[in-house]
């Protein structure tokens, strides 16, 4: 009985990680999880659970924000197409009087008395750079940052999808495992009146001491297992705080789930055309594209590269009366002609990350063709062990009952009582696991797909 309270508990908090879990027996959904630590008491059914986990969630949130970086990311990289303007100003102090502005013809008409010398010197005004050809580089590295955009808007989609399971998971976990905590608790009261009743019988000489023993070892192994059951109730307990964003000393109570589960849709479904536009499969689509404007983008530093360029400034300076004003526009062209090889090896290792991107999708999409199928699976099986569950919680009370009353008129052993009530306890535990396993798979299905396909 105590590895399989363990394989319990530990198998709850694995699948609650991850995915989704399902509801409890209605005796355990009515009883508030935990005592009251401070504020009033929170209300939550599962759909409470989930819109506040997608609203408050901060990690959901974080991502978010990312995915809103990255759009401002790539609306910044396009808008380099526009060039650039800015406003200049500079004022220098020299040793001995200097030309206030560059020497042009006009200014040796004058005579060189007349050239504008001065020690202090101001000057401002505007300046500015417009890319008219560079490769294709430019356009190549817009598409790119889009396309990392892109990545982020879809990681936040599949992310909430996340959300959503993980919390139905802990919102089903935590009553499986209160579910569970009564089903130990009713074990030890029972175990107690048992141990009770043969302490009695022994000192009467009805029963040898060594059924007393064998009880008390029965007792106090359940008691374990009911402490270990509480403490893993209290960290589902707070992995589900921790998703809707409340402290974890935040007193709540659940809603009775329904009786009733999610039903997988009819034969025929076609899962691996659901899964070409799940987060995994989309986001390595969207990596190879990315790559691909990586090595377009390596490539354009083998062209030629054209700019204007120009500047208006207004000069001012001591002992000079009034301001000087010059203006200049420059068309720049560059071709390059040796670098030592780095543009070979950049363009060498971005046709490099092209290829591994390709190959990065294609495992990327047999993962998840053999992961939905395994979700499926698990479904279907999970549905068999609930059934199986019920029978089992049936047949296992109708068996403790009868080895109760057996040994009360002596002809059953202590072994045979204690080992029926046990059982009894195990299947109540069972059918609870079982309970959250449906709902589980359940939600792993939705989040690989990330639609309701299950409901």
């Amino acid at each position: 009985m105590a590895g399989h309270t363990r394989r319990f508990g530990i198998g709850l908090a694995a699948v609650a990680v991850l995915l989704g879990a399902e509801p409890t027996s209605s005796r355990a959904q009515t009883v508030p999880v935990g005592p009251l630590v401070r504020g009033e008491m929170v209300h939550l059914s599962l759909a409470d659970a989930i819109h506040r986990a997608l609203d408050d969630n901060p990690g959901l949130r974080a991502v978010a924000q990312e995915a809103h970086a990255a759009d401002r990311a790539a609306a910044a990289s396009f808008r380099q197409h526009f060039g650039d303007l800015q406003a200049v100003a500079w004022t220098s102090r020299y040793e001995d009087a200097q030309l206030l502005r560059p020497m042009s013809q006009d200014l040796l008409a004058g005579g060189f008395d007349n050239l504008p010398f001065a020690q202090s010197q101001v000057h401002y005004g505007l300046t500015f750079e417009l890319p008219l050809f560079v490769g294709g580089r430019l356009l190549a590295l817009s598409h790119l940052a889009r396309l990392k955009a892109d990545e982020a808007a879809a990681l936040l989609e599949g992310t909430r999808w996340q959300v959503r399971a993980n919390v139905t998971v802990m919102y089903a976990a935590t009553q499986a495992l209160t579910a569970a905590t009564l089903a130990y608790e009713d074990e030890v009261a029972s175990l107690e009146k048992t141990h009770t009743r043969v302490e009695l019988m022994v000192q009467q000489g009805k029963r040898p001491e060594v059924d007393l023993l064998k009880a008390t070892d029965a007792l106090e192994e359940a008691r374990a297992q009911l402490a270990d059951a509480q403490a893993e109730r209290t960290h589902v307990r707070a992995l589900l705080l921790a998703l809707l964003d409340y402290p974890a000393d935040q007193a709540f109570e659940l809603d009775p789930l329904p009786n009733e589960f999610p039903a997988l849709p009819a034969d025929g479904v076609d899962w691996n055309a659901l899964l070409q536009g799940a987060t995994p499969v989309a986001t390595a689509g969207l990596r190879v594209q990315q790559a691909r404007s990586g090595k377009h983008a390596a490539r354009a530093d083998f062209l030629p590269q054209v700019s204007v360029r120009g500047n208006l400034l207004e000069h001012a300076g001591s002992g000079v009366a009034g301001t000087q004003e010059t203006w200049e526009l420059t068309l720049q062209a560059s071709i390059p002609v040796f670098t030592g090889g780095r543009r070979v090896a950049a363009y060498q290792s971005a046709a490099a990350a092209e290829r591994a991107a390709d190959l990065a999708l294609r495992q990327t999409l047999l993962q998840q063709q053999a992961e939905i199928r395994g979700a499926v699976a698990r479904r279907q099986a999970a549905n068999e062990a609930l059934d199986a569950a019920r029978k089992r919680v049936d047949a296992a009370d109708e068996a403790a009952r009868i080895e109760g009353v057996r040994y009360e008129n002596g002809a059953g052993t202590i072994e045979d009582l204690l080992r029926a009530r046990t059982r009894a306890s195990a299947a109540e535990a069972f059918l609870a696991k079982s309970k959250g396993d449906v709902l589980a798979a359940s939600a792993r299905i939705n989040a690989l797909v990330e639609r309701e396909i299950v409901r």
